[in-house]
């Protein structure tokens, strides 16, 4: 092709403005992968209760075995809000629903209800709460059922002893029902100073799980708050816990405040499927409200958390907080002993061999780190948590810049299949566009422009990609090049396409690099149609360009003539078995997108996942190293082969899958930068050893695949 014909299907001054955004791109691209370099700590946490269960049930030490889990690696214990059931348990206070009471004799519960045992006006559906052997417990207990029941509920029964009557569900339930709120005797009531200065004196930083306070008062998040202050303690994270978050509905950004005012992160809970974080009521706006100061926090389910067995379990920690920038590992004991070790044994060597696996991916194990705005590091705050900056919005200016990209792009693609659409429309469409871009940009956060810039960037530039490639075969005359020609060609070839995908990639990872992308509050929209749209693009830009019914490299000048022909194609058995086929793989190439698609993974195929993680730094997509790229190489040899057109179509829509993997890579925001780059890498190595494999084969097969082609071809 002669450079007059190059610079008609790619307008120069179009590629210059692709070019210019590329840079602006990088530069915006350099600062994320400084902040995500800088965030790199990561904290360990266990639930505090749970470890003195454990040593309770196993007749172990509980001072011996948290020490054990401070040696393993834990940071951090997670304190939850104490219950009336299990103070009354460790007897700190003393609590006895009133039908229990009715039918008890002189002498239960350690004769702390006695005197009100014969009282007519016992409630059976009402608890009874009087003094244990704590008064710092019983003054917080006090307090807090006034908080969340109100003085309707809550009467003074007996002054001389002290008790309380509270009114309500008094049941005691063995198993939790979620259809129902939780009765009383163990609804949340309020975090213990106690616990919150046991787990320091431990030795061990504190995260909080209180639940909110309904109906939601000032005074229940003030309660909070004292409480922590009276402990004296550092708690470094709040995570959410119930149904919404503290202070939801009215008291959000109250909330928020008092959490900046310690530099208390917000735990966001990473959802079981992946995507984005478990739902709690108002956690978004709280999350605004503390200018995004949050990490990311994995959990494992709880029923999930009983089956698995601890290998399986322990290849997801570290994994997480290299690819999905979890920052808080809060990991689940297991509660059953597996292949013939017992529980205690277990758990800390779990703990053990997570902290081996998170130091050795280069993590540190601490308070754990935040993104941030660059520069030099906030200084710590009273409580001791590391400082936070502020949250990162990336320039506005630049960002308009890398706008430019895709929109050149958009007006390249749109010459290609229009021939009206060239020079004076392309220049409208792309100032259209940045003028849309400059209002949206300036005049607010931008967020729905940017979503749709992404967008644009996800598809289009796959299949610009592949149209440099067809163009480059445009120029091929002969079939004398060798099948190492071709391979070497191929290996080339392959490497520029990735190239020319990684623009989009760079450009689609910039425009989402703030910190609300990076923490997962804001996802890429669109990851199905992110996945067809460039097969289907590059369809109709095949068939712009060449005729699937004419002898190879023959062009066509009517798009709609050809997709007339086509719906005109008389089928044949055959034809249906194709189309199954092609059906079936449309089901499983869509369905496996995303996090919630519901087609199962193999056996096979979960093995192989595993096996790549253990060998190669990022491991790349099945799409990329097991269709996309093979399928470039086969194109390569079709090209070279002067195979028909319909044969180069399936193989280039093939490849065209690869490169919009690749470039869909970048969507995913809570990958560092740096692993989707060499992520591509290690595809483009895998997917070259499969492609030269995949040519030779097909090399060695040429003289019994030719005359199947011609017949195929003059059938069609």
């Amino acid at each position: 092709m002669s450079l007059q014909n190059w610079k008609e299907r790619y307008n120069p001054i179009l590629v210059l403005c692709i070019a210019i955004a590329f840079c602006a791109a990088l530069y915006l691209m350099q600062i994320r992968v400084g902040i995500e370099k800088r965030n790199d700590t990561v904290e360990q946490t266990l639930d505090y209760q749970a470890i003195l269960m454990m040593a309770q049930r196993e007749g172990y030490s509980s001072e011996k075995l948290l020490q054990q889990f401070k040696d393993a690696g834990v940071t951090t214990l997670i304190v939850y809000d104490t219950t009336l059931e299990r103070l009354d348990r460790e007897k700190r206070i003393s609590a006895m629903p009133g039908d229990v009471l009715q039918k008890a004799a002189s002498g239960v519960h350690r004769g702390d209800f006695d005197t009100i045992l014969a009282s007519p006006d016992l409630d059976p559906d009402a608890v009874y709460v009087t003094r244990g052997r704590d008064e710092e417990t019983w003054n917080e207990a006090k307090e807090d059922l006034f908080l969340r029941y109100g003085t309707e509920r809550v009467k003074l029964f007996s002054q001389t002893p002290e008790i309380l009557e509270v009114k309500g569900d008094s049941r005691l339930l063995l198993e939790p029902d979620y259809r129902a709120k939780t009765p009383m005797m163990q609804a949340p009531l309020g975090l213990s100073v106690k616990e919150l200065r046991e787990v320091q004196e431990k030795g061990f930083y504190v995260a909080v799980r209180p639940q909110n306070y309904l109906p939601y008062t000032q005074k229940g998040v003030d309660s909070l708050f004292a409480r922590i202050d009276k402990a004296g303690v550092q708690v470094t994270t709040y995570i959410p816990c119930g149904t919404d978050v503290i202070g939801f509905p009215a008291g959000i950004e109250y909330m928020g405040k008092k959490l900046q005012e310690r530099n208390i992160r917000l735990g966001l809970l990473e959802h079981v499927t992946q995507l984005q974080f478990a739902k709690f009521a108002g956690l978004d706006a709280l999350l605004r409200s503390v200018d995004n100061n949050a990490v990311r926090v994995l959990n494992i389910d709880a029923q999930e958390n009983s089956k698995l067995m601890m290998p399986d379990a322990l290849r997801r920690w570290a994994l997480a907080d290299e690819e999905r920038n979890i920052r808080v590992n809060y990991v689940r004991l297991f509660l059953k002993p597996q292949n013939g070790v017992d529980i205690i044994d277990l758990n800390l060597d779990y703990m053990r061999q997570i902290t081996q696996q998170v130091k050795g991916r280069g993590y540190k194990i601490g308070v754990a780190g935040v993104f941030q705005k660059p520069g030099d590091a906030a200084p710590a705050s009273a409580n001791g948590n590391p400082g936070f900056a502020g949250s990162y919005d990336p320039d506005r200016k630049a960002l308009l810049v890398v706008a430019l990209g895709a929109w050149a792009a958009l007006a390249l693609y749109m010459g290609m299949v229009l021939p009206s659409c060239k020079g004076t429309k392309q220049y409208l469409l792309v100032i259209f566009g940045m003028l849309l871009t400059a209002y949206s940009l300036f005049m607010g956060r931008g967020l729905s422009v940017r979503q749709g810039l992404a967008f644009l960037s996800a598809v289009l530039y796959p299949v610009l990609s592949m149209s440099v490639m067809l163009t480059l075969w445009d120029t091929i005359k002969t079939d004398t090049k060798s099948t190492v020609g071709v391979i070497v060609t191929a290996l080339w070839q392959l490497a520029l396409a990735i190239a020319l995908s990684l623009i989009g990639a760079t450009l689609n990872g910039s425009i989402m690099g703030d910190l609300r992308f990076l923490l997962e509050a804001d996802i890429y929209r669109g990851v199905k149609l992110t996945f067809i749209m460039p097969v289907l693009l590059t369809l109709l830009l095949f068939l712009r360009q060449y005729s699937i019914f004419r002898n190879p490299g023959e062009n066509v000048a009517d798009l709609f003539s050809q997709l007339v022909q086509i719906c005109k194609t008389r089928l044949t058995l055959g034809h249906f078995v194709i189309l199954g086929v092609l059906l079936f793989v449309a089901y499983i190439f869509v369905g496996r997108s995303g996090h919630t698609g519901g087609v199962p993974v193999p056996a096979i195929e979960i093995k192989l996942r595993l096996f790549l993680e253990e060998v190669m730094y990022a491991r790349p997509r099945e799409k990329e190293f097991m269709i996309g790229h093979p399928a470039f190489f086969l194109a390569v040899l079709a090209a070279y082969r002067m195979a028909p057109n319909w044969c180069k179509l399936a193989l280039v829509l093939g490849a065209v899958i690869g490169q919009g993997s690749l470039v869909q890579t970048f969507c995913h925001m809570r990958t560092p930068a740096m692993m989707s780059y060499i992520r591509a890498a290690d595809g483009y190595l895998l997917g070259s050893a499969l492609g030269i494999i995949a040519v030779i084969a097909v090399s060695i097969l040429m003289p019994y695949i030719i005359p199947w082609l011609r017949r195929f071809s003059v059938n069609e």
